[in-house]
């Protein structure tokens, strides 16, 4: 703008003025965290976004702040790419049309995706679009999960459309006026899996283009190109000019990324440019100059006149080291703490010696927190000069109780000011406090010692050890988090990785290998991994010292997988409370070669919350390359279009983490109270937005976290309901309720009809972050319906739609032989049917058919007497009229001792070691293969006890499906029932007034949602027991203003006889 050139530094979080005809440096500014992306300019006015979630204003002339938004309402924090950020960072970078400034904040959906529209005079928001992270969507491989943009990069407007980047994926479109969303795809072809989409640019003709030169993944088969016809670039073939991903055509124009046209002339990156030394990252045009920018972080400018250029040496003074009483105590506390190495919080500044001599005796990152913005201000650009700032130590202003630290990231914490120390400052500092030896270090008197040491024997601080060292106190986060559980190839039952969870860290710690078994194990992408350890802290696995190469043409992918694992491995290793990677050591010469995957386990039994009828534990899984979800005891991780997970302890339904992918095998391992994902994606193509590890925490039950739950088993009255008005997705709530969202639109739910009038009776949703507190859960308060005359509700559940006549059944449990000897097991049936025992698939009939419509097939191995293998046998009948045969299933077995017999019933065990039999899971369709639940069949199966598998059901269904297409009658019940209302806008009391009928029964009269409530986005319930009902639950609402009637939940709970 004029003359100054603003420039953004992601090294130490600044933006600075730069004279355009000196290269002076005019001013700059310090936010408290990465600046990524480039300013934009309006009115005298410099506008930016920082990874602290701010968009901020400044004076063009000056830097001075002229005022900044944070773009979510929490101040919550991460350790997000090494540096401790916002949740939510800016990474929207800003564009400025007709009066205002649009940025966003977010790159995790799951967490909440912020777009807005500002008055780009006053920063008053125009329009938010909070509701773009819930989407429950097409994803690639045509996968439906939760998930939305991950905004990443520039803003552009283009034909009245606000156009937000989305990372690596395709962009999403809003409307301009009012922020709604247009249109959003990731990818394009292979089912929206192929890449592209990391450069935009508006064409001349009114068109975006993309380029094809870049975001080229390698995938197994070769590199992927935007454009390509088939499914690899064959050669030299030609692209396609344009290609159309849903509704938007892109033109296709290779190198337009890396070039600038100036006076009619292109400027290419790669070639350079005269007196520029290093590789070009950008080259930019304004006030009648080229100004060149390289990779090493140089700026040339160059214009229409040979003058004596100008240098500025890149160089930093060093801080003025000197010995006094703060290098001997740093030197003490870094002694008495054994902590040289990872992050360090140090809360209050003091005189700032403290942390100078810190990061100068040791390798911590220190994190400085103080209330005094001056103070801050000063030391800020101390450290920034010598060349320290953002790379070993950076400041956060505020009281330290209130700036949203992250949980267990701090190495060691250390205090200049020790009379700051109290309760609730001791439990913020314990809670940010490293597991297995963070150690905490205090300068403080003998009494405050006897106090501390008082706090530390609530159940607050377990694990904590304290000691005094003359003049400090010592404390020590010693040993594992309560709860949690380390992870070495079996079930770890981790009691703290539980749904709701949040990020805890993200970063691209690891190389992108792809996982998978060193030697070659068939059907190995079941299961818990084998190759991942997570003992005390730190996550590590075999990988090997090159990143994985596309498979060679002339080598069949297996075959060359089983060259790949000859290769030489080492163990990769991280921290799994920051991601800060640890030194790599020479892999152990044991379990690689020798350990086997894990099979899937189906679990055995639920309680369905809506009916209360016990069924077998199922969940919906779309698409994902790991087949089956791997249970981990308390929790199956899988991959269902987004990584995913199921809590059994909540029974939550599937949990789409999204924004990202797991790996083709299972690798989200939860242990020592953290969900790890580590992103071993490898050579995948597939266009998810961000690729990059991260790992999760349990939130409060209050956090916003939606799932897809499926149906119901069976027809049934109902026992226990949530209707959540105008929700994204369902929601299993601790104190035992599922809450079903109305319209459903996020997957298949129980099918519990509701209809409301008028049916044009409008539904809202804000982002639960933005409820002030009051009654009930934030994310049922937070949405609902608006202008509602009444609501009908029926007390009967329904099973969703039969899917015809086919059906499959699963076995799961245990053999025990009574000889030892070599056994023959043979399958027999009228279709598929496959058999595993000790975790290996060893029968498998699909492919042989014998003339009288039989399937038949054996095979032999030698077993133990007394010893229980783990079997699970897998059937499906399909009743095609033009090839149906009489449903048959049956499991026998022979040895030399043992005639050919049917298993008995004394040789079978459950899952939970009950002699008598095997669990059969029994399915209402015929896809079972590979996939737990088809989102069309979302249908819970019922479990039953079979002593043995022999089964000729003809032509009839099983008894335990049979049982499901039963008609439920409705009964006369009594309920307790909950309504929940909250206003969500800001108005005065009396201007919204309603009263409520129940069964035709006033229960609310001229009801006052601000009045009751305190204020608008405040949550407020009103139960009333004793409410009979029997084919249906009858609301009725009479406004008594203008403002017409809502409610955001209606909660029906059956009362015990």
């Amino acid at each position: 703008m004029g003359k100054t050139m603003f420039v953004g530094s992601s090294g130490n979080d600044s933006v600075f003025g730069l004279d355009t005809d000196t290269g002076a440096e005019k001013w700059r500014f310090y936010t408290e965290g990465p600046v990524r992306l480039a300013p934009a300019a309006w009115d005298n006015k410099v506008y930016f976004v920082s990874d602290d979630g701010h968009l901020y204003c400044l004076d063009a002339a000056t830097g001075a702040l002229l005022w900044k938004v944070r773009g979510s309402p929490s101040a919550r924090k991460v350790m997000g790419n090494g540096r401790l950020i916002s949740v939510w960072p800016a990474r929207g970078g800003p564009v400025i049309a007709d009066g205002r400034v649009y940025f966003t904040a977010g790159i995790w959906p799951f967490e909440g995706i912020f777009i807005y529209a500002l008055d780009a005079q006053t920063g008053k928001t125009v329009w938010i679009n909070d509701s773009s992270g819930c989407l429950y969507a097409e994803h690639p491989h045509n996968a439906m999960s939760f998930g939305g943009p991950s905004p990443q990069g520039y803003l552009l407007i283009n034909n009245g459309r606000l156009v937000v980047p989305n990372s690596r994926a395709f962009p999403a479109f809003y409307d301009l006026a009012n922020g709604k969303l247009l249109h959003l795809e990731f990818g394009h072809g292979g089912g929206g899996s192929r890449p592209g989409g990391w450069f935009l640019a508006g064409g001349s003709d009114g068109k975006l283009c993309v380029d094809p030169g870049i975001n080229t993944e390698i995938h197994d088969g070769g590199p992927h190109t935007i454009g390509q016809i088939g499914n690899s670039r064959k050669g030299r073939e030609p692209l396609q000019k344009t290609i159309t991903i849903g509704n938007e055509t892109y033109n296709v124009q290779e190198g337009i990324s890396r070039l600038i046209r100036v006076g009619g002339k292109d400027f290419v990156f790669t070639n350079g440019f005269a007196g520029v030394e290093g590789e070009v990252h950008t080259m930019l045009a304004a006030d009648g100059k080229l100004f060149i920018v390289t990779r090493s972080g140089r700026i040339y400018c160059f214009g229409g006149k040979s003058v004596g250029a100008k240098r500025y040496a890149i160089g930093h003074r060093p801080l003025q080291y000197r010995s006094d009483a703060w290098t001997a105590k740093a030197g003490t506390i870094l002694r008495l703490s054994g902590q040289i190495e990872g992050y360090t919080l140090i809360p209050g500044l003091g005189n700032g010696r403290l942390a100078e001599e810190l990061i100068n005796q040791s390798k911590l990152h220190a994190v400085v927190t103080d209330p005094d913005e001056g103070k801050i201000k000063k030391f800020r650009s101390q450290f920034a000069v010598a060349g320290l700032y953002g790379s070993r130590i950076a400041f956060l202003s505020g009281e330290v109780q209130g700036l949203g630290l992250p949980p267990y990231y701090a190495n060691l914490i250390v205090c200049e000011n020790p009379e700051s120390v109290g309760e609730k400052w001791l439990s913020c500092m314990f809670q940010s406090l490293r597991p297995y030896g963070g150690v905490m270090c205090l300068e403080c008197s003998a009494s405050q010692h006897r106090d501390i040491e008082r706090l530390l024997k609530q159940p607050a601080f377990a694990g904590s050890k304290a000691r005094r060292e003359k003049e400090f106190t010592i404390i020590m986060r010693d040993g594992a988090l309560p709860g949690s559980a380390n992870y070495t190839g079996e079930a770890n039952y981790d009691q703290l990785v539980r749904m709701p969870l949040g990020v805890l860290w993200f970063g691209d710690t690891f190389h992108h290998h792809k996982l998978f078994f060193k030697g070659y194990e068939h059907d190995g992408g079941r299961g818990r991994p084998t190759h991942i350890r997570v003992v005390d802290g730190t996550l590590s696995y075999f990988a090997t010292k090159e990143p994985q190469e596309a498979s060679p043409a002339s080598l069949k992918y297996m075959e060359w997988v089983r060259q790949y694992s000859l290769k030489e491995f080492d163990e990769a290793r991280i921290d799994v409370y920051t991601g800060r990677t640890l030194p790599s050591v020479a892999a152990s010469p044991v379990e690689v070669a020798t350990v086997t995957p894990s099979h899937g386990v189906v679990s055995l039994t639920r309680r369905n919350p809506i009916t209360g009828i016990e069924e077998a534990r199922e969940f919906i899984k779309t698409y994902g390359c790991d087949t089956l979800g791997a249970d981990y005891g308390n929790m199956i991780t899988m991959r269902s279009g987004t990584a995913s997970f199921y809590d059994k302890l909540l029974e939550s339904g599937t949990v789409n983490i999204s924004g990202t992918r797991s790996g083709c095998r299972n690798s989200i391992v939860p242990a020592c109270g953290v969900l790890n994902i580590p992103s071993w994606t490898g050579n995948c193509t597939c266009n998810y937005p961000v690729f990059t590890s991260l790992g999760l925490v349990s939130m409060p039950p209050e956090y916003e976290q939606w799932s897809v739950w499926g149906g119901v088993a069976v027809n049934a009255p109902l026992r226990r309901v949530g209707i959540n008005l105008g929700a994204p997705g369902d929601r299993m709530a601790s104190d035992g309720t599922l809450w079903l969202d109305w319209p459903s639109v996020g997957g298949p739910s129980p099918e519990v009809k509701v209809k409301v009038m008028p049916e044009k009776s409008e539904s809202f949703y804000r982002h639960s972050l933005w409820m002030h507190g009051g009654n009930g859960w934030p994310w049922v308060f937070a949405s609902g319906i608006e202008g509602v005359r009444s609501i009908q509700i029926d007390t009967v559940t329904r099973a969703t739609n039969a899917v015809g006549s086919d059906f499959s059944v699963r076995w799961i449990g245990s053999v025990e032989p009574q000889f030892s000897e070599e056994y023959s097991f043979h399958v027999l049936s009228d279709g598929p049917m496959r058999f595993w025992l000790k975790n290996r698939p060893l029968v498998d009939n699909t492919v042989k058919l014998r003339k009288d419509g039989r399937r038949e097939a054996s095979a032999r191995i030698a077993l133990n007497a007394g010893t229980r293998y783990d079997i699970i046998v897998e059937y499906t009948h399909t009743n095609n009229p033009a090839s149906a045969t009489p449903a048959l299933a049956e499991l026998s077995w022979s040895s030399k001792s043992v005639p050919r017999t049917v298993i008995p019933p004394e040789r079978l065990f459950t899952p939970d070691g009950r002699e008598g039999g095997l669990a059969g899971i029994y399915y209402r369709w015929s896809r079972l293969f590979g996939q737990y639940v088809n989102l069309k069949e979302s249908i819970p199966a019922l479990l039953q006890i079979d002593p043995q598998i022999r089964f000729e059901w003809g032509k009839t269904m099983p008894e335990p499906i049979a049982r499901q297409y039963a008609q439920a009658r409705p009964v006369n019940q009594c309920y307790t029932v909950r309504l929940v209302f909250a206003e969500p806008t800001e108005i005065e009391k009396g201007k919204r007034v309603f009263s409520v009928k129940l069964q035709g029964r006033e229960v609310l009269h001229d009801f006052d949602i601000i009045k009751e409530a305190g204020g608008y986005n405040r949550g407020i319930i009103r139960e009333f027991k004793g409410i009979a009902a029997e084919e249906t639950m009858n609301l009725e609402f009479v406004p008594a203003t203008d403002m017409l009637p809502l409610i955001c939940g209606i909660e029906l709970i059956a009362e015990k006889p």
